[in-house]
């Protein structure tokens, strides 16, 4: 028995030293903590801690190294270089706690950023090719529907700074549009029109307040600049019922229903009610804002020799109605040339955009 109890206490004492051990090496002494190197490199990076490297990045992107660091008691620096180069770049301070720490690192071959801004871009340009600049390097480009949602830009910025995104025109200098990207929120969008001469910024497609009724958010854009008087412009809203000939007048909405497009191109909106029927449809006029008088001056090629230029009286041009929707349309004017009558009726047509930005 004797034997027996003096094995139980050896086994015993030997546990204990194992326990001892096991605590003099815990985290929570401050001796070794875990330390998460994170970030994107265009050049391959060394970690120097107290004279030795600890960690080196193995390609020029995208990077995560986890790494133990026996710290001691106190603080100690962290020191950044390019592989094979004696310059540090930056310097870290490592703290002997927590045990969890991490240290993000973004360098674009030139200096050092200590954030990450992915800046998702969604827009559509109606005619040529753009390009999209941070720091003077093209981050992207494209035309027609542009679209990086499934691979956002990284921009590399530090933090309390700004970094500008500028937009031009593929082969040419001249800046288009600028947004400035702040350090935070980690993701950012910046949502454009391109009409072929300027942009619109931050484009966004807000629900009608009440779903019964339809959102538009729409620009104008003249295809007879000669006759078009260069003033801000208004669409008067009629109704008609599908089955009508474009000789009957609409029916003007009571209260008189107008949307002002301004004459720079810039967008504007209105909710629009439910009709009378599902049979009917909205048609509009396009007058001189503040007034009812046309926006054009007669002469070709807008208007035909012999014919005459007349209010259109929601003769022509239709907007189909979507209860619950929000459009984002452009509109540029046509005209409809009646020969029975020698008459030429100012109109337009929307081009939908809504599906470029939702």
């Amino acid at each position: 028995m004797k034997s027996i109890l003096s094995a139980l206490s050896l086994l015993c004492i030997i546990l204990m030293s194992g326990c001892q051990k096991k605590e003099f090496a815990s985290p929570d002494q401050g001796r070794v903590i875990s330390l998460k190197l994170s970030g994107v490199s265009t050049a391959l990076l060394e970690f120097i801690y107290k004279d030795s490297v600890v960690a080196t990045t193995q390609n020029s992107s995208e990077f995560v190294i986890n790494t133990l660091l026996a710290v001691g008691d106190g603080a100690a620096k962290l020191e950044i270089r390019k592989k094979g180069s004696i310059d540090i770049l930056q310097s870290q301070t490592i703290l002997a706690s927590p045990y969890n720490q991490n240290v993000s690192i973004y360098y674009d071959g030139d200096k050092l950023y200590d954030g990450l801004v992915k800046l998702g871009i969604k827009g559509y340009a109606l005619s040529g090719e753009l390009e999209f600049l941070s720091q003077g390097k093209v981050i992207l480009s494209g035309t027609g529907v542009i679209d990086n949602s499934n691979n956002p830009a990284p921009i590399l910025i530090n933090k309390g700074e700004g970094q500008e995104v500028q937009v031009r025109k593929k082969g040419e200098t001249a800046i288009l549009f600028t947004k400035t990207i702040e350090a935070s929120p980690s993701k950012q969008s910046l949502n454009f029109f391109f009409d072929g001469t300027s942009i619109v910024g931050n484009v966004q497609l807000d629900p009608p307040v009440d779903p019964k009724n339809m959102m538009i958010k729409a620009k104008f854009q003249t295809t007879f600049p000669n006759q078009f008087k260069g003033v801000d412009v208004d669409l008067v809203f009629y109704t008609r019922l599908t089955s009508a000939a474009n000789t009957i007048i609409g029916t003007k909405m009571i209260p008189e229903l107008l949307l002002k497009l301004p004459k720079d191109g810039s967008f504007n909106t209105l909710e629009l009610p439910p009709l009378p029927g599902s049979n009917y449809i909205y048609s509009f006029d396009i007058v001189e804002s503040g007034t009812y008088n046309l926006p054009y001056t007669s002469g070709s090629p807008l208007v035909v020799a012999g014919f005459t230029l007349k209010q259109n009286e929601g003769r022509y041009g239709i907007l189909n109605f979507e209860a619950g929707k929000s459009k984002l349309l452009l509109l540029k004017d046509s005209r409809a040339l009646v020969a029975a009558t020698k008459s030429i009726y100012p109109s337009g047509a929307f081009t939908d955009l809504s599906q470029y930005f939702q």
